[in-house]
């Protein structure tokens, strides 16, 4: 099939730099707002395979976001402040036989004098807000327009067309041929989606576990807290979401199975049977959907001048939330390294392939620290050897004996992992 071209014929300019991000959710957006805040220094085409910008909304995901994801956010005018319910206090601990339950970790947002340690939101409620701030940035989003980035030697060509033989074809095409006419200096693809319809990377590990996901009401009004609970099959956590909590149950695929099948009353006495006496007993619970889970992720986050944030780059397990953090961190690195860029140099895109190297190194450190810690949260508190169970346990009583250690993985798990 051939594919046609998209975008504008450029016709060079040393100034300006077109910038090209396939995916509008909510790390393209954002992506989007920070190079639109960069002023007459860049333009900037939003492409997205979905039909309208209203078929997202109403996904009921509930997303956990750092209170450092929030300021970023504000910063780019697109905080749904009346939709985020706070997150105030975080309890740690693992359902584990005898003294191995007892040490817990309280994290306390008093404590780090932050007014938050993070925020649950819809996704739909985020997403309107960041199209929201981008209709009224003026950013073009083109909406129905499925596209592949290929690099050629002097910026980035956009073809139409998303089935695996225009992608081999693509793939196949010359970059000579496709130089000609490059569309943009710079490609941004943020359309990651789920890990199981994921081209495997170079670190991929299935987890051979299933989010279960829904709302939970407990007998004791949750006032901010939330429960990250490790079991011997996956970690629960329960996030304050408006009067109730949101849940995020993993187990193994078998015994999700089971779990929707039953009846309410089963469901509720074996998930009471895994928390903590923190969050009370039970009295509601709605297991909405489910979704398979594993790490898929790649050191390098660039081709060329073509760049990938989020779970473009890296898909993590949803224990301690960090995936979509990680993502709208990405975007703030490369859009402050692109306005720097801009003020110092004459010739920007000149400069740009330095700069997309500066931004890979500056991404490392964040990225695989957490990569490193969500695959060992995940897989750790699994192990089923003799003695792991009083390990883990020892971990857990050191964390809250150490203050000054609980602090540092309490910044860091806010505003990232810096050298």
């Amino acid at each position: 099939m051939h594919e046609q071209a998209v975008g504008h014929t450029p016709g060079l300019n040393a100034k300006r730099l077109r910038a090209a991000i396939i995916g509008a959710g909510p790390v393209g957006l954002s992506m989007a707002l920070h190079l639109q805040r960069l002023g007459a220094g860049v333009d900037v085409t939003v492409f997205d395979a979905l039909p309208d910008p209203g078929t997202a909304l109403a996904d009921p995901r509930v997303l956990a976001l750092s209170e450092g994801s929030r300021q970023l956010l504000v910063a780019a005018g697109a905080w749904p402040d009346a939709a985020a319910t706070a997150i105030t206090r975080i309890h740690v601990s693992q359902a584990a036989p005898g003294l191995a339950s007892l040490p817990r970790v309280w994290l306390n947002a008093q404590d780090a004098g932050l007014p938050a340690l993070g925020y649950t939101l819809r996704y739909g409620e985020l997403l309107a807000a960041l199209q929201a701030a981008a209709l009224r940035a003026g950013i073009e989003v083109q909406y129905g327009q499925a596209v592949q980035a290929l690099p050629t030697e002097g910026g980035v060509l956009l073809r139409r067309g998303s089935t695996e033989d225009d992608g081999a074809q693509a793939r196949t095409q010359s970059p000579q041929a496709a130089s000609a006419a490059p569309a943009y200096e710079l490609a941004i693809l943020a359309e990651g989606g789920a890990f199981h319809t994921q081209t495997p990377r170079a670190l991929r590990y299935d987890y051979h576990q299933t989010a279960l996901v829904g709302r939970v009401r407990c007998d004791r009004p949750h006032a901010g807290l939330a429960i990250e609970r490790f079991t011997s099959d996956g970690p629960v956590a329960l996030l304050p979401r408006g009067a109730d909590y949101a849940l995020v149950w993993c187990v193994p695929p078998a015994q999700a199975d089971v779990l929707r099948d039953t009846d309410k009353t089963a469901q509720i006495a074996a998930l009471q049977a895994l928390l903590p006496a923190a969050c009370g007993r039970v009295v509601e619970l709605a297991i909405a959907g489910s979704y398979p889970l594993g790490l898929n992720a790649q050191w390098r986050t660039r081709l060329g001048r073509i760049v990938q944030l989020g779970n473009a780059a890296q898909t993590l397990h949803p224990v301690a939330g960090q995936g979509l953090n990680l993502g709208l961190r990405d975007a703030a690195t490369l859009g402050q390294l692109l306005g720097w860029t801009l003020a110092q140099s004459s010739h920007p895109d000149h400069d740009l392939d330095a700069l997309l190297l500066r931004y890979d190194r500056a991404r490392l450190p964040d990225r695989a620290a957490l990569v490193g810690l969500t695959d060992l949260l995940a897989r750790g508190f699994t192990w089923k050897a003799p003695g792991s169970a009083a390990i883990r346990a020892g971990c857990l009583a050191s964390l809250a004996m150490l203050p000054p250690l609980r602090r540092l993985l309490q910044d860091r798990m806010v505003f990232g992992w810096r050298l």
